[in-house]
């Protein structure tokens, strides 16, 4: 098996490799023609097959995809069966590769995927992805899998594609193929069927399907395996479906040779912006599914001194404040995190409307990719849709911005797309250092910033995102025109942590990657926002490492107005894209309001205002000391 980070998912249908209409019958050429092909092909593939006349019958005997009903008749040993009638499927497909002497391991979806809340919950990637590094063949297969309320579900062979696709980490999918009877999919046009050799992107939404024939199937067909399809190619994957029973189709279609096939492909604009689109979506994942955090938080090394007998009553604790005049209920901003991707403007939404809901300030992600690619304009427009009031802040970086090919009409369409009250540009010299094909060129950000200065009198705020701000470069744009500052210091999530795991740098002329060597550097957030506050008066928001409200406490107390939080809010928005709520973001921002409000009564200040730039409250310790008093 060739030995890179480049994969393909191959999924042999149900109805491929048995017969239906016969139960327990299997189609043994089909089966020793397909791993023949895979053989051949010496491609990194992860397997994915069907149950077909095996699964099939006994789950829709026992009503297993609507699970758990007491009322029929040994349904629990219904699922059973099923789960060992599959079992024995894998294991014939299985024993036929090792008699070939190559390396194959059976990886039941039951022990690694659960269902919660009607979302499929991939426990770990890591048994599929450690097989492809040892030159494995993971091998898959639909399932019954147990839910987190006590009951039980179907997962297809299909769904199980969609989560690798939506999951995997250290590699690329190069294509998902679907091997079926038929040459592809069939589409109506009127009153005619027609072969649909080429669908794109944009024409998925309106496209009717032709159903050729009926089949016992409990996982929708398909009508299921299209809507699939569909979401595939929301991730940017390519996908092709072709006909299994003709001569050397698995083989061609891995190798990506010209056959009679249907092919869901990007279209170019997508195409073009897809490597963006990746990265989009593993700024996301990553930082869920590894330590990317800074190794040390300096606001640990801040105390508020306690005041003993609070002269007021907690609930008279007012956490209200004015940001670029509008009023919003606590110093609380849910800090850049996402947009240009199909899951981002899920994110996105869930977090428009908690901070809708608890009145409080939230960023979008780079706008970047929406100025590239029109498509992915939604994923910004929600959050104003959904966040009709509270103060919203677009986002562009200082590549796009010190670009020769920059136009004032770039920075407008930014704003229009969210109706942004504020604008922030976003200071990111390390992280594109470290990343490949990164904007390392700003010698032309002055001039065009002034130009900007000139044409819009929106409130623009300057934004590190981890590595803080020095207090000449903070004089400097202070003067320029800059309206108030986001000052993105160490301690928070590690950007070059991200980059070295997504190892997509320029490192085969180098010993050791940049983005290691590089991944503590730095002003921690504490330290950043003293340099800002002593040479501007301008609105601070602090973020970088604040986890609780204490630290918005103490971030406020060495001089911000406002607390930021993205790691914090991914989490929680996360958890409600994969549970279909808001809840968790929504309880989460009242926690950190609970927290300011208990902080602030316990060092006896009743408002915000205060409690802003009061040194007197507060220690520094250790590192942080020194630091302020270099």
């Amino acid at each position: 098996m060739k030995r890179d980070n480049t994969i393909y998912l191959l999924k042999l249908g149900g109805s491929l490799i048995t017969d239906k209409s016969k139960p327990l019958s299997l189609r043994e050429d089909v089966i020793n023609s397909s791993i023949e092909q895979i053989i051949e092909s010496n491609k990194n593939i992860v397997l994915i097959h069907g149950g077909g006349s095996f699964g099939h019958p006994i789950a829709k005997k026992y009503q297993l995809s609507k699970g758990l009903n007491t009322s029929i008749k040994n349904q629990v040993f219904g699922l059973s069966k099923t789960h060992e009638i599959m079992n024995q499927l894998n294991t014939i497909i299985i024993n036929k590769f090792l008699k070939k002497n190559y390396p194959v391991l059976s990886i039941s979806p039951s022990t690694i995927f659960t269902k919660r809340s009607q979302q499929f919950v991939l426990n770990s990637i890591d048994s599929i992805e450690i097989s492809l590094k040892l030159g494995i063949l993971p091998i898959l297969y639909g399932d019954i899998i147990l839910e987190k309320d006590g009951s039980f579900s179907i997962i297809s062979g299909d769904d199980i594609i969609l989560e690798l696709c939506k999951t995997l980490k250290n590699f690329e999918v190069a294509k998902v193929i679907f091997a079926i009877e038929k040459d592809g999919i069939y589409v109506k046009d009127g009153n005619n069927i027609e072969f649909a050799s080429e669908i794109n992107f944009e024409e998925l939404k309106s496209i009717e399907l032709a159903e050729l024939e009926h089949k016992i199937d409990v996982t929708g067909g398909i009508g299921r395996k299209f809507e699939i399809i569909k979401q595939i190619a929301e991730l940017n994957i390519p996908v092709q479906v072709i006909n299994g029973l003709k001569k050397a189709y698995i083989l061609k279609s891995l190798k990506n040779q010209k056959i009679v096939s249907t092919n869901i492909s990007l279209s170019k604009e997508k195409d073009d912006t897809q490597t963006i689109h990746t990265r989009k979506l593993e700024h996301l994942t990553i930082p869920l599914d590894y330590n990317v955090q800074s190794t040390k938080n300096y606001f640990d090394e801040i105390i508020l001194i306690h005041h003993p007998l609070p002269e007021i009553e907690l609930h008279n604790v007012e956490l209200e404040t004015n940001f670029f005049n509008k009023s919003v209920s606590a110093p609380i901003c849910i800090a850049a995190i996402t947009g240009g991707h199909p899951i981002s403007k899920k994110i996105n939404k869930i977090l428009a409307q908690a901070a809708e809901s608890e009145n409080v300030i939230m960023s979008v992600g780079s706008q970047r990719i929406a100025l590239e690619n029109q498509s992915t304009i939604d994923s910004f427009q929600i959050v104003r849709e959904y966040a009709p009031n509270i103060p919203i802040i677009g986002n562009l970086g200082i590549g796009q911005i010190s670009s020769n090919d920059f136009q004032l009409e770039e920075f407008q369409k930014c704003i229009d797309m969210i109706n942004a009250d504020i604008m922030a540009i976003h200071f990111n010299a390390l992280h594109e250092l470290v990343q490949k094909n990164g904007n390392i060129y700003y010698t032309s950000f002055y001039d065009n910033f002034k130009l900007i200065r000139e044409k819009f009198k929106i409130p623009i705020i300057a934004k590190e995102v981890g590595t803080g701000f020095n207090r000449d470069l903070a004089l400097q744009l202070d003067l320029l025109g800059f309206d108030g500052f986001d000052v993105g210091g160490m301690g928070g999530t590690n950007f070059t942590s991200i980059e070295s795991i997504r190892n997509n740098a320029n490192n085969e002329n180098y010993t050791r990657k940049l983005a290691d060597t590089l991944k503590n550097w730095g002003i921690p957030t504490p330290i950043s926002i003293l340099n800002v506050r002593s040479t501007s008066k301008k609105p601070i928001i602090a973020t970088g490492g604040l986890r609780t409200g204490l630290d918005i406490a103490k971030s406020i107390v060495l001089g911000a107005d406002i607390g930021g939080f993205a790691y914090k809010f991914l989490k929680s928005a996360w958890k409600d894209y994969k549970q279909e709520t808001i809840t968790n973001t929504i309880n989460e921002i009242r926690t950190l309001k609970h927290e300011l409000r208990s902080v602030m009564w316990l060092i006896n200040v009743n408002k915000i205002e205060n409690l802003k730039d009061k040194r007197e409250k507060s220690i520094l310790l250790g590192d942080l000391y020194k630091w302020a008093n270099q």
